[in-house]
């Protein structure tokens, strides 16, 4: 009994063993499996930064990416907007041209036509008269004017009574080039692009082909900018510091007088052109388009970081640019102008300069002044200002010969006055307007020359101030002498010392820096004022000769009209008829 007892007990503790080891195999089992899960999912994880982290690295290259490409889309839209709007302003200016021409071109027609009838109506009369001397004179002038495009229209030459439109030529706005109408869309779009080359424009004086240094503005204004009180400048360019070829900004008067007060703070060795004041919008116009043409014919100054902002920048930054310029103007303390004239030599080549500009600027007010009392028809002989300006001349410029060739014809037509019975009252509205853009344009060049006296001052005044200082330098030194001056003398004159020195230092600095291109500075002042003085005279010999050749040819028809036959039959006088029938 006992026995199987103890064979149950042992039974029963052998299954409880296997029990309890089969429980531990199992739980071991559920442990490594989840070891092997946790490891899997480590894993995995790893994996999965690993991928998220690639593809945030992808992320910000496609955001760094689409940035750089949105910058350019938004560069290019602004470009094409720029030309967009530069080819509507084309478009717009040449049809206000086109409407402008074919009025002109139907009133030449019907005066044309009235010149022809009467012209003709002359022809019968000495055709009928016989006088073979005015039929022999006939011949001539009508032989001279066949030759001559703009003459008399003669019978199978006549024009046609309505001009078509693609047979006008306009000026394009961006170049200056002169296309035809019906080129326009094609020209509008090549004009508006990039400049490659292919657009030759239309002053002579500038190259067919872009320079790298190419730098050309030209200033318009539209309907809008008349409302917004601004002008439209438009700039094509191939210097490196742009980044665009082709820039559109609108800027308003304040802009064009701050661009000239910045050039010549940061450039005082610079001849740095001048504004005139005009009151109407086409005076305006001109004196901005000649004197940003003046800054970009200059090697130095068209190379401004205060002109690229002008040409290129958004109108905030030039408005915060003319703060700064106000703010340093403010506080600016006044320079002491030191100066000793007597020690000066007046054959110095510097004061040489200065009173030839000073005779020259003299010159020219007198003859703008003597212009304008010839404008209000009570001129005197301008002969004798022309010569002042010839003499003026120190060697034998082209100013000096021109100017002597005009003195000479206005003082030989000054010897021929007209009875003041057969002068003419008043002068023709176009030959008025002519001669105030003479005016307008020498006055713009007068101030040009004071800016040149100007940097001559500037340097004069350099001079001296050096002079000065240097020998205030060198009376301290003389006074130095050990064991004569107290301490406290001696401390006194270190400082003067030491002062003079430091103030010294400075103005040689100064007088080096506006001497240092001083000589191309004056040599390129001198071509640029002969050659727009030369476009000055060359317009005014052209506007008096045109009205001597409308003169002559008005004595012409007088003279044919004196010289027609006394007719018999046609007479004032009937009395004598009356007496015979009586």
């Amino acid at each position: 009994m006992d026995t199987a007892i103890t064979e149950n007990d042992s039974v029963k503790t052998d299954q409880n063993n296997s029990d309890q080891e089969s429980l531990s195999e199992s739980q071991d089992s559920e442990a490594l499996k989840a070891i092997f899960v946790k490891e899997d999912l480590e894993r995995q994880l790893e994996a999965t930064k690993k991928r998220l982290g690639e593809a945030q690295k992808e992320i910000k290259m496609l955001s760094d990416r689409s940035k750089k490409e949105f910058g350019k889309n938004v560069q290019l839209l602004h470009q094409l907007l720029q030309q967009y709007y530069a080819a509507s302003e084309v478009l717009i200016a040449t049809k206000e041209e086109l409407e402008i021409a074919q009025k002109s071109i139907i009133a030449h027609q019907e005066m044309t036509k009235k010149y022809q009838d009467v012209f003709e109506e002359i022809k019968t009369q000495i055709h009928k008269s016989g006088n073979k001397s005015a039929i022999k004179v006939l011949d001539k002038i009508l032989a001279k004017e066949a030759k001559q495009p703009n003459g008399v229209i003669l019978q199978g030459k006549q024009r046609c009574p309505s001009t078509g439109e693609d047979d006008l030529m306009l000026s394009c706005t961006l170049c200056s080039e002169k296309i035809k109408v019906s080129e326009l869309a094609s020209h509008s779009k090549i004009c508006s692009s990039q400049d490659k080359g292919s657009t030759k424009p239309k002053l002579t004086k500038q190259p067919s082909t872009p320079t790298p240094d190419m730098l050309r503005v030209n200033v318009t204004y539209s309907e809008t900018d008349q409302k917004n009180a601004t002008f439209k400048v438009v700039t094509k360019t191939t210097l490196p510091n742009y980044q665009f070829p082709l820039y559109e900004v609108h800027r308003s008067e304040a802009h064009f007088e701050w661009l000239q007060e910045a050039l010549q703070e940061a450039l005082p060795e610079r001849i740095v052109p001048p504004l005139v004041k005009h009151t109407s919008l086409n005076g305006k116009t001109r004196e901005f388009q000649r004197f940003l043409s003046r800054i970009c014919s200059h090697k130095a100054l068209k190379h401004d970081g205060w002109l690229h902002l002008f040409l290129t920048g958004f109108n905030e930054e030039l408005e915060a640019a003319q703060a700064q310029l106000d703010k340093r103007k403010s506080i600016s303390d006044t320079t002491e102008v030191i100066s000793d004239r007597q020690g000066y030599d007046e054959n110095a080549p510097v004061i040489k300069c200065k009173k030839y500009m000073e005779s020259l600027n003299k010159h020219i007010q007198e003859l703008i002044n003597h212009i304008q009392i010839s404008t209000e028809d009570k001129s005197t002989d301008l002969g004798v200002w022309f010569k002042l300006l010839s003499e003026g001349e120190p060697t034998d410029t082209y100013l000096k010969a021109a100017c002597a060739a005009l003195s000479k014809i206005c003082h030989e037509l000054g010897n021929y006055k007209p009875h003041p019975m057969c002068q003419v009252v008043t002068k023709p509205a176009d030959q008025e307007t002519e001669e105030n853009l003479i005016v307008s344009d020498l006055t713009s060049i007068a101030e040009y020359v004071k800016s040149a006296k100007k940097l001559l001052v500037r340097v004069e005044q350099a001079v001296g101030t050096f002079l000065h200082w240097d020998a205030e330098v060198r009376q301290c030194e003389e006074m130095t002498e050990p064991g004569n001056d107290s301490a406290e003398e001696s401390q006194s004159l270190t400082q003067r010392w030491a002062e003079a020195n430091s103030n010294c230092a400075e103005a040689k600095a100064y007088l080096e820096r506006l001497c240092q291109d001083l000589k191309f500075e004056l040599s390129h002042f001198d071509l640029r004022k002969e050659s727009e003085l030369r476009e000055v005279l060359i317009e005014y010999t052209t506007l008096k000769s045109e009205h001597f050749e409308k003169v002559q040819s008005k004595w012409f028809g007088v003279k044919f009209m004196v010289e027609a036959p006394i007719s018999s039959d046609i007479r004032a006088i009937k009395c004598i008829e009356e007496i015979d029938m009586n």
